[in-house]
């Protein structure tokens, strides 16, 4: 299962910063790349200069008036969930296969794939990294799950990043907005190499929740302070496990995850005392909209949109003369997953209305949020200038 993250977390659409130079050339240059990903990626490079996966939408953040006013840049780290061109970005053969129905949403800039820096020169380097630069790999996780760069290494690829810039002071950074998707991809490899077998995957949670938190405190001592971070879904409701209904049997170790990501957040708050920090609860949202699959328009919740002939490993991918390795549903607009593992772009939108503006239920509110009642309020709490992109999302 390569989670690779759409924001895994906290984000479809688009998060829109403001303008604010982050990068002066120094040594941006010389430092970017090294990084060495297998074919099989997410986002091509001509999509990415104006689209965006889930994790990067759910709201804008503009230059605003007075005291609100704009966000310096977006850093994101993490897996598929959150992957803009990172996992091999020039392969169009195998990164086409997310343009559809991940693409066509708004077209609003998002922060450049680390990977595609290389094919800039400094001069327009430094004018790519202003609105701030996504380090998240399809398949990451904290650990090397499917072999892929991790987490920990993404940090350290940022700090590279800012230790040859002239730009990144720490005012800057501390207006800057992060995102952190881990949404699964330890936990996926685990269950492969074991033939799916659980037995023993409630152990893995402690160490994948540590390194999430470890992630936070390395990042907050590079100087940034606002942090979204995501939850993981909830595991027996995807097609490649659950096939007609959620599996229970994974509900233990996806509360365990829940229980120590809040408690490992909660301590960071006393610790990091100019610490911003909220929890996407995802695995709360996906259970709400598969409650009520009618109130968002989906119909067969378990069946995917693409589906994958032959024992391919990605949704969509082609042969050697361009012949189709999977088929495609005609009414991508009804289905909530678009393969074992990845929400379709109208999955996320449904996921970001929730966490946009949670869900009134018996006159009251749920949040989907943790640490803010929604997350424009906890935007404006920084005092940047939030609007709702939810509403603005176009149809498949």
């Amino acid at each position: 299962m390569v989670m690779s993250l759409a924001v895994g977390f906290l984000c479809d659409a688009l998060l829109v910063l403001g303008h604010g130079m982050l990068g002066e050339c120094g040594g941006v240059c010389s430092r970017v790349g090294g990084l060495s990903l297998s074919p099989a990626g997410d986002f091509i490079a001509e999509w990415f200069e104006g689209h965006g996966p889930y994790s990067l939408g759910i709201l804008g953040l503009v230059p605003g008036r007075g005291i609100a006013g704009k966000a310096r840049a977006f850093f994101v780290f993490g897996d598929s969930y959150a992957d803009t061109g990172n996992r091999n970005p020039y392969n169009q053969t195998v990164n086409r296969i997310w343009r559809k129905p991940y693409g066509d949403i708004l077209g609003l800039p998002v922060p450049i794939a680390y990977e595609l820096l290389r094919s800039h020169d400094c001069k327009s380097t430094a004018k790519k990294i202003r609105q701030g630069v996504n380090f998240a790999v399809g398949g990451s996780g904290i650990f090397q799950a499917y072999g892929f760069i991790t987490v920990a290494q993404q940090v350290k690829e940022f700090k590279k990043l800012i230790a040859g810039s002239h730009g990144f002071d720490s005012r800057k950074l501390s207006r800057s907005v992060v995102l952190i998707s881990v949404a699964g991809n330890d936990y996926g490899a685990f269950l492969s190499s074991r033939n799916g077998s659980i037995e023993g995957l409630i152990d893995l949670v402690k160490p994948v929740v540590s390194g999430t938190i470890d992630a936070v405190k390395e990042l907050y001592e590079s100087g940034l302070r606002n942090f979204a971070v995501s939850n993981i879904g909830p595991f027996g409701c995807e097609p490649q496990i659950g096939k007609t209904s959620c599996d229970s049997n994974y509900n233990d170790f996806v509360a365990l995850h829940t229980r120590l990501l809040r408690e490992g957040v909660g301590s960071l708050k006393s610790d990091l005392k100019q610490l911003s920090i909220i929890i996407s609860d995802l695995v709360s949202a996906i259970n709400y909209i598969f409650s009520s699959p009618a109130q968002f328009d989906f119909v067969d919740l378990f069946v995917p949109c693409c589906a994958e002939k032959g024992g391919v490993e990605l949704c969509g991918e082609v042969d050697e003369i361009g012949g189709a390795l999977s088929e495609v549903c005609s009414k991508v607009e009804e289905k909530f997953y678009w393969d074992s593992v990845h929400p379709t772009q109208r999955g996320w939108d449904a996921i970001m209305r929730l966490y946009s503006h949670g869900a009134n239920e018996e006159n009251k509110t749920i949040s989907f949020i943790d640490g803010a009642p929604n997350v424009i309020e906890w935007i404006d709490s920084l005092g940047f200038v939030a609007y709702d992109m939810s509403t603005m999302l176009s149809p498949e």
